[in-house]
């Protein structure tokens, strides 16, 4: 199921070329050092900030899938123009599984085969690193009290479709009815849900309705960090 989900999400984001192909890597004029690199990537990759996710804060845990977590605060200030920085200083994601992460910036590359990079860093920049939806999760996933969030999540997501399936409007219309009932599920066990952790939940299954998640029957996960430990 994970492989499922990591191919519904590199299509779902290979879509989204077009929203960074109007802007390119900006970098910093007085470091003459690697602005060869920078215009290198220029016409093949794209960095931009991502607010509607930066927003939330330090809520993020990475998983085995993460890419090796570099270590110190220099490779984070590489890393905020540049998403193809390998530091020699790296460690295990096992390591840090329970260290927080805020999302930071997102990018576009082809060389990613189509997929959307994102730049996480823990709160004083010790552990960054550039990893794609799958490697990351909402810390709180797992836990009992959001399980009633998260099953009828997984029931919905089990009903999305490839883009080349086709099925018949009356099975179109069954997973559509499963979906409304299954997410209505989710929202009501996610306002009994307290503090900041309620607002993050309801924030984001509202989102995952607008972005066509119950009728559309496929994955919208590039921008809801809710939805990125659904299937694993």
């Amino acid at each position: 199921m994970k492989s499922k989900k990591a191919l519904i999400s590199l299509l779902a984001t290979a879509s989204l070329a077009a929203l960074f192909s109007a802007s390119s890597v900006t970098a910093n004029a007085a470091d003459n050092s690697n602005s060869t690199a920078i215009a290198k990537f220029d016409k093949v990759i794209t960095i931009k900030n991502i607010p509607r996710l930066s927003k939330w804060g330090y809520i993020v845990t990475v998983n085995s899938d993460s890419q090796p977590i570099s270590v110190g605060k220099d490779s984070y200030q590489k890393m905020l123009n540049d998403s193809e920085f390998k530091n020699k200083a790296t460690i295990s994601p096992k390591k840090v599984k329970n260290v927080k992460f805020k999302v930071v910036k997102i990018a576009y590359a082809k060389h990613h085969n189509g997929a959307l990079m994102y730049l996480i860093t823990s709160k004083d920049n010790k552990y960054s690193t550039w990893t794609t939806n799958p490697g990351m999760q909402y810390y709180a996933f797992k836990s009992k009290a959001l399980q009633g969030v998260v099953k009828p999540l997984n029931r919905i997501s089990k009903r999305a479709t490839y883009k080349w399936q086709k099925i018949s409007k009356k099975a179109r219309a069954t997973r559509i009815r499963k979906n409304e009932y299954d997410f209505n599920l989710a929202v009501k066990v996610a306002k009994k849900l307290k503090g900041q952790q309620r607002k993050f939940v309801l924030a984001s299954l509202k989102q995952a309705k607008k972005d066509g998640y119950i009728t559309k029957l496929t994955l919208p996960l590039a921008f809801n960090i809710l939805l990125w430990g659904i299937d694993q």
